[in-house]
């Protein structure tokens, strides 16, 4: 899934606003000229580059033009993201038969089956992402729900009378 406008289906408009303007906020701390930076970042988003697009709370799949036997990793799970890479959980949905599965079932490198399970994590290079995977999902920050509010009696305006 790439293009701003799939972005902002995903995760609204004010998230996607924000998501954007650090990473602007990035390439100026770099010393690119503002405007370039804008430009720079909306491009590169809307083409689904990973360094513009990752983020924390996402779910990357494997592309469906790599072969399975050259990564064996269907699904990785952003847990945190840096200005040079993200952390990622493996979610290793091909076989494996539960978040934590490191067992005959696998189809992880034996040295890498220790990432399959959510609580850890690793670094994973932006370039690597663009090689083998592409976004699905993106859980956005969810503002805590209003306190409940008492319904007025019967027979009253609700305002305090």
């Amino acid at each position: 899934m790439t293009g701003l406008i799939s972005l902002n289906w995903l995760i609204g408009d004010q998230a996607l606003s924000d998501h954007i303007r650090a990473r602007v906020n990035e390439l100026v701390d770099q010393g690119v000229e503002y405007k370039q930076a804008c430009t720079t970042v909306t491009d590169a988003a809307d083409a689904g580059e990973a360094w513009a697009v990752a983020a924390t709370r996402q779910t990357w799949i494997r592309r469906h033009d790599v072969d399975p036997d050259e990564m064996p990793l269907r699904s990785l799970y952003v847990l945190e993201r840096t200005d040079t890479h993200v952390v990622v959980a493996y979610v290793d949905l091909d076989k494996a038969a539960d978040d934590s599965d490191a067992g005959d079932r696998s189809n992880l490198p034996p040295d890498k089956a220790a990432h399959n399970d959510h609580t850890q994590g690793v670094v994973y290079p932006f370039d690597a992402l663009d090689m083998s995977f592409e976004l699905a999902a993106w859980e956005p920050l969810r503002a805590p729900a209003a306190p409940p509010r008492a319904v007025p009696a019967s027979g009253t305006t609700g305002a305090e009378e």
